[in-house]
């Protein structure tokens, strides 16, 4: 008996919601161009601070990266403060 990969053909960009082939390490999505990457569960994802691409839907840590809800004030990831460079 094998076990289905529950891994999508299909996920979508956080810049454009275009759909990008998952896969391990950075990827570039083939619509905007944005580089970012996802942890090995597919589920956390982390921009490029390197070569942000803007918009972006939801807020980028300046620290770590992890792109996340605009309800957040710290980050989920690394616990940095999200806002102390805006005041």
């Amino acid at each position: 008996m094998t076990v289905e990969s529950k891994q999508p053909l299909y996920i979508e960009c956080p810049f454009c919601s275009g759909l990008v082939e998952p896969k391990l390490g950075k990827m570039k999505c083939p619509e905007c161009k944005a580089r970012f990457e996802y942890d090995d569960r597919l589920e956390c994802v982390f921009a490029d601070l390197d070569d942000l691409r803007l918009p972006v839907l939801g807020t980028v840590c300046s620290a770590c990266g992890l792109l996340q809800s605009e309800e957040n004030a710290k980050c989920a990831y690394c616990g940095e403060d999200l806002f102390s460079a805006m005041q």
